[in-house]
């Protein structure tokens, strides 16, 4: 079963990590490790489900192994990198 991520999920994983958001759709930052991330987040509304093909691409992008990672990162509010 696929992880499903909404555009909220995307924004909320991207500000904890650091990231703001630069221009209409680009976010960007450096993490608490200092390493220099950016994505692309198109903001369709908080709720709206995104593919899996682009919730793979941004998780390459903001520098986790894989959606699991992600997920895991989402759903621990204790989790650090």
């Amino acid at each position: 079963m696929p992880y499903r991520f909404t555009t909220g999920d995307v924004k909320k994983i991207a500000k904890r990590l650091g990231l703001q958001k630069i221009r209409d759709k680009v976010w960007s930052g450096t993490d608490s490790n200092g390493q220099f991330l950016q994505t692309y987040i198109h903001d369709h509304g908080d709720g709206i489900q995104i593919k899996t093909g682009t919730a793979k691409r941004q998780a390459e992008q903001m520098g986790f192994c894989d959606l699991e990672d992600m997920k895991d990162f989402l759903n621990n509010n204790k989790r650090k990198r």
